[in-house]
């Protein structure tokens, strides 16, 4: 499904003249007026502006970076790590039917469990530790924030449902992966003195 949404995005942006990213403010647009139906559903999750982002990343925002390639290599990982995770997440379950307890325990769970899998994958790939470990320095900060995040849209009265607040949660890790971006060159500068490419 998301190749076919990027399939018509390019499509729609040739046939219009658009640039893509004008078709993805347009996505957003649509996006937003599907929420403003009231029913966040299955099918709203995964349109969830957090995977056509990742998308963006991946195959535009990543390459184009002025960064090494073993930091691009990284970023690739992760954000593929986390964008299937989400993906498989949200068409296997149906979070309605889930307590509270239930959906934290779910979601932290699938959290730990992509942050060891995706750093596995890169030490495989050949990223050095130095790199992981500083990186994860900088990290912290915002995989903190995100746990939070995942703890109080959980607990909160404010949403009428479960599918609500996991919309609230792929918010948070739209944010998150934004911000990993951030943290890589930060963790350039500070094993090389630069952020830029080699």
């Amino acid at each position: 499904m998301t190749l076919t949404k990027n399939i018509a995005m390019i499509v729609v942006a040739a046939i219009t003249g658009f640039s893509p990213m004008c078709v993805l403010l347009v996505q957003d647009h649509l996006e937003r007026q599907e929420l403003a139906s009231g029913e966040i559903n299955r099918t709203v999750l995964l349109n969830h502006s957090l995977f056509t982002h990742a998308d963006t990343w991946l195959q535009l925002v990543i390459p184009q970076l002025d960064v090494t390639a073993t930091a691009k290599k990284f970023l690739t990982i992760k954000f593929a790590a986390f964008q299937d995770s989400l993906k498989k997440l949200v068409k296997a379950t149906d979070f309605n039917e889930l307590s509270d307890p239930a959906m934290h325990a779910l979601l932290s769970h699938n959290l730990n469990e992509t942050v060891t899998d995706y750093l596995a994958d890169a030490r495989r790939e050949g990223i050095p530790s130095a790199f992981i470990d500083n990186f994860n320095k900088w990290h912290q900060r915002v995989v903190g924030i995100l746990v939070r995040a995942i703890e109080n849209n959980v607990a909160s009265v404010i949403y009428s449902d479960q599918n609500s607040k996991m919309y609230a949660i792929l918010t948070a890790y739209d944010a998150a992966l934004s911000a990993t971006i951030e943290d890589v060159e930060k963790t350039l500068v500070d094993t090389n003195g630069k952020p830029g490419g080699e």
